[in-house]
């Protein structure tokens, strides 16, 4: 359908988002609710090729779909470069890493996209591999044609091959206890509505959203040789990655706070320098807990003890928490 020479001011039908709803995914919903598709409205706006909406167009959205602006902006990542750093923001959330989030390739649960036709925001945060709600693992590649998915397809719930989404055509896997763990906890950090308990988490479960996954990454990227896994630095690893990832990463968290034998190689598998930038980067109650896990890594491998990038904070000495 060819909208450019129409020019609506605004389309007939409206709705506002939904509270845990994804920017992308509201557009697209509005899309299949209008009987137009994503590319139309890319270009109509200008975006002709463009496979995400960046956040600038927003108020244009608004227009077309009778959005309030106070909710729809915060639900679409937005991104801010100051000379080569490029920081992130959803929903109020300061993301310090560009591959913390996923803003051209979602990924989906076919099942919630059967129940509720709602694209979740949780889903646009890299290391959220799993739906808590059916426990299974989420997809970000069409199990038909093999293609990565994208927001540039026909309708909410059919891929650019024209394949259903659901879970008849996408058949997906159990998700593991870490990766259904994680992504409770993002969802109700991302919600600010949180839990008395996390289980192996819980200890973290009082970080900012943006400590929280970077020490999940920096925690399992690695073997435990030290030889990184598939992630290439910087950039976004397809879901089946990131799960692994996250399953790594709660193990050795995990180890970490509860084990008290040492091994001899215990850091080699810890992307310590991850967390050494972590660590200066941080608010000053989160170093604190970042600080703690340093401190029980050297006591179970004393080698990271002769790291260099586990020097003791000049400030947290004054707390009576150095390394020695």
């Amino acid at each position: 359908m060819q909208l450019d020479w129409l020019r609506p001011i605004t389309f007939p039908n409206h709705d506002q988002i939904d509270g845990s709803e994804s920017g992308p995914g509201y557009v697209l919903r509005m899309c299949d609710l209008n009987h137009v598709q994503f590319s139309d409205i890319s270009n109509l706006l200008g975006l002709t090729g463009f496979t995400y909406i960046p956040d600038n167009r927003i108020p244009e959205i608004c227009r077309l779909f009778g959005a309030s602006y106070q909710m729809l902006s915060p639900r679409f990542v937005a991104q801010a470069k100051q000379k080569t750093v490029i920081t992130s923001y959803l929903l109020g959330h300061k993301l310090q890493k560009p591959y913390l989030v996923r803003q051209r390739h979602p990924q989906i649960c076919p099942q919630c996209l059967a129940d509720k036709n709602i694209v979740q925001l949780s889903w646009d945060i890299t290391l959220v591999t799993a739906c808590p709600i059916h426990c299974k693992q989420l997809i970000d590649s069409c199990q038909q044609c093999g293609r990565k998915m994208t927001w540039r397809r026909p309708a909410l719930r059919t891929c650019q091959c024209g394949a259903s989404l659901l879970p008849r055509h996408q058949p997906t896997t159990a998700a593991s206890k870490a990766e259904i763990l994680v992504a409770k906890l993002v969802w109700d950090k991302l919600h600010q509505a949180f839990e008395p308990s996390y289980g192996s988490l819980s200890f973290l479960s009082n970080l900012e959203l943006d400590t929280f996954l970077r020490l999940i990454w920096s925690f399992g990227q690695l073997e435990e040789d030290g030889h990184s896994l598939t992630v290439r630095p910087g950039k976004i690893p397809n879901t089946v990655i990131a799960g692994q990832v996250v399953r790594t990463g709660v193990e050795r968290i995990h180890r970490t706070l509860n084990h008290t034998n040492r091994k001899a190689h215990f850091a080699s598998g810890i992307y310590i320098n991850g967390i050494k930038q972590l660590k200066e980067d941080s608010p000053w109650t989160d170093q604190l807990t970042i600080h703690y896990l340093l401190n029980l890594i050297i006591e179970k491998d004393l080698r990271a003890s002769r790291l260099p990038s586990l020097a003791t904070h000049t400030q947290l000495t004054l707390f009576g928490t150095t390394a020695s």
